[in-house]
């Protein structure tokens, strides 16, 4: 009987567990963060304000590293909670925005079509080639970013447990100077 009671209980809390809000970033991270920032007012006027703390999720259109830096230019995504957590493609275009981090990020995890979330702060715009036109797009400074190695997949597509399955390759990045 003891077992059977001591079994219950670590159910119970592996399920508690499964069902609590998945964070990829630290409280500090996400204090201050504006949650009730209007990403298309901003698209419409980049340079309106600057130095706001915001989180976005996307998908990674191009990515260029020079001289420390990182320039990600992804298509924004909604972030959900269900029925994985992290940014996911709803098949409405929202626009496109550029993202600064200050560091090294493995060139795998900025390949075309992987998921990201970023934290930061919102910057002037900043004009940036892509497909060999100059664009200006709303550009936010990375605090904090996550990343996950989709290749253009949902992250729901990836289950995460059990013998067999493809795993999903994720990693935070922190700028050590926000």
């Amino acid at each position: 009987m003891r077992f059977l009671r001591g079994a219950i209980v670590i159910f119970c809390c592996l399920v508690f567990d499964a069902c609590a809000l998945y964070q990829v970033f630290p409280p500090e991270v996400t204090k201050d963060v504006d949650h009730s920032f209007d990403f298309s007012a901003w698209r419409l006027t980049p340079n309106a304000k600057t130095d706001n703390k915001i989180q976005l999720g996307g998908r990674i259109i191009q990515a260029d590293t020079k001289e420390g830096t990182v320039s990600i230019v992804a298509a924004q995504l909604p972030i959900v909670e269900h029925p994985a957590y992290g940014p996911k493609d709803t098949g409405k275009r929202s626009g496109e925005f550029t993202i600064t981090y200050q560091g090294q990020i493995e060139s795998k995890l900025l390949q075309t079509g992987n998921r990201l979330i970023v934290v930061g702060t919102t910057r002037t715009a900043k004009v940036v080639i892509v497909d060999d036109i100059p664009r200006s797009f709303p550009t936010v400074k990375a605090q904090c970013l996550h990343i996950w190695n989709t290749g253009s997949r949902e992250i729901a597509d990836f289950p995460s447990y059990g013998a067999g399955y493809e795993t999903l390759e994720e990693q935070t990045f922190c700028a050590s100077h926000p």
